[in-house]
């Protein structure tokens, strides 16, 4: 079982509101009670919500393409949970929704942040297959490392990469994957549903207007 005692707060990244969100919530969070963790909700910020949102400039990813409102929308997720550290001056785990926990955590005490998350990387080429890194799906952070995130999200605007892609660059993310020690924390697909549309043809993106999909009881779990 975990220390009950532990010195930071679980915050997961959600939507109330969204069936995907809440399914994979469900799914996921016994996973948490199961080795003793009490896990707190944050309530994402989606597209609807951008209107209000004025500190982060985007420019084009990678690709050459702009960001889809739900890209930027996990950005400001993430930034304003970076936020709530600084102000609360407390270590912060922070997951998403579809983060399943495989074994215990290890002891966070001595470090400033660790990426304790995997996923397959399956996406219809074998190529791709095999448990990689995945540092958004669930990090732990001090408010020095917070900091960090927050005035260089700022300072080295436009964005011009994802929040997950941001976090890695700005921390030593290749050591931490030579060292193999990220698999205490599973994101888990269900039927490739995803809440952000990141453009991928192997993933099913279901956004706000989803009122016609009966998506939780095909699952078995209506609610």
């Amino acid at each position: 079982m975990a220390d009950t005692q532990q010195n930071f707060k679980i915050h997961m990244i959600g939507m109330s509101d969204h069936p995907v969100s809440q399914m994979y919530a469900r799914t996921v969070l016994p996973s948490w009670k199961k080795h003793g963790y009490e896990v707190g909700h944050f309530e994402a910020i989606t597209p609807k919500d951008l209107y209000k949102k004025n500190k982060l400039i985007f420019g084009e990813k990678g690709k050459s393409r702009p960001f889809s409102l739900t890209e930027k929308a996990v950005w400001y997720s993430h930034f304003e949970l970076w936020c709530e550290c600084l102000r609360r001056q407390k270590p912060f785990l922070i997951i998403e929704h579809d983060a399943k926990l495989v074994k215990p955590l290890p002891d966070l005490s001595n470090v400033d942040y660790k990426f304790l998350a995997y996923h397959d990387k399956d996406y219809g080429d074998i190529n791709l297959q095999g448990k990689i890194m995945a540092p958004g799906v669930g990090y732990y952070i001090t408010p020095l490392i917070a900091q960090r995130f927050v005035s260089l999200a700022i300072a080295l605007q436009p964005i011009k990469q994802n929040s997950d892609g941001h976090i890695a660059s700005y921390t030593s993310w290749k050591r931490e994957e030579k060292l193999k020690d990220f698999y205490y924390i599973e994101q888990i697909n269900i039927d490739g549903l995803n809440t952000i549309d990141h453009k991928n043809p192997h993933k099913n993106y279901v956004g706000l207007n989803y009122e016609e999909i009966d998506i939780p009881s095909l699952h078995g779990q209506e609610i």
